[in-house]
């Protein structure tokens, strides 16, 4: 797939949406006027759960009732000729305290350092939880309309927080090497692929930003 040129908008966190996640006009307007000069548009992280959100007005992909407004947000970004990123993000042990109802998985039960949630170490039954959230998320992108998918495996959210040895303190089969650490983030990727038929982009960070 091609863009018209090279430039895309990252998502970025609004807060325009009212308590249950629903795209309204004051979406349609802010990416209507950016999207004419773009190559792509990523609109803000989409919720997976209602107990994962990073602040209380944040768009959710978490149910069918979510698809009316998202396609009209891929449209109005459509009729412009850009592209359309869902970015999709579990932010685990980093899902925000102050939120009722906000529940918090991470590979570890240390504290986060970013609002002092602790979170619960997740177990065999949460690994498969996680990739169900995933892979229903993607799917229903894709009925919205999206052109690409982009799973957020950097930033300290949970998928970064299974890479990052300085985090992840499994003695299972997903910590200690990189490659099991790396094993849940590509258990979820290649779930997401096997489910849906969008290209799926990764976004991994260069630097953690954390002393040695």
């Amino acid at each position: 797939m091609e863009l018209r040129n090279p430039f895309i908008l990252p998502p970025l966190k609004l807060g325009y949406a009212d308590q249950n996640g629903t795209i309204n006009e004051q979406h349609l307007r802010f990416y209507r006027e950016r999207s004419a000069f773009l190559g792509a548009v990523t609109p803000e992280p989409l919720y997976l759960d209602r107990g994962l959100r990073e602040i209380p007005t944040q768009i959710g992909i978490d149910h069918e009732d979510k698809l009316p407004g998202l396609k009209k947000l891929v449209e109005v970004i459509r009729q412009q000729g850009a592209k359309t990123i869902a970015h999709l993000n579990h932010p685990g042990r980093m899902a925000n305290p102050k939120i009722p109802g906000n529940y918090f998985l991470s590979s570890t039960d240390k504290p986060c350092e970013n609002g002092g949630a602790v979170p619960q170490r997740m177990e065999e039954e949460d690994f498969e939880t996680v990739v169900n959230l995933f892979v229903s998320a993607a799917q229903r992108a894709e009925k919205a309309g999206f052109d690409f998918i982009e799973l957020q495996m950097g930033h300290g959210y949970l998928l970064a927080q299974f890479i990052s040895p300085a985090v992840n303190d499994r003695q299972d089969e997903f910590g200690g090497s990189f490659e099991n650490r790396i094993r849940f983030p590509l258990m979820v990727l290649k779930a997401i692929q096997q489910a849906c038929s969008l290209p799926v982009i990764v976004r991994l960070s260069g630097d953690e930003m954390i002393p040695n």
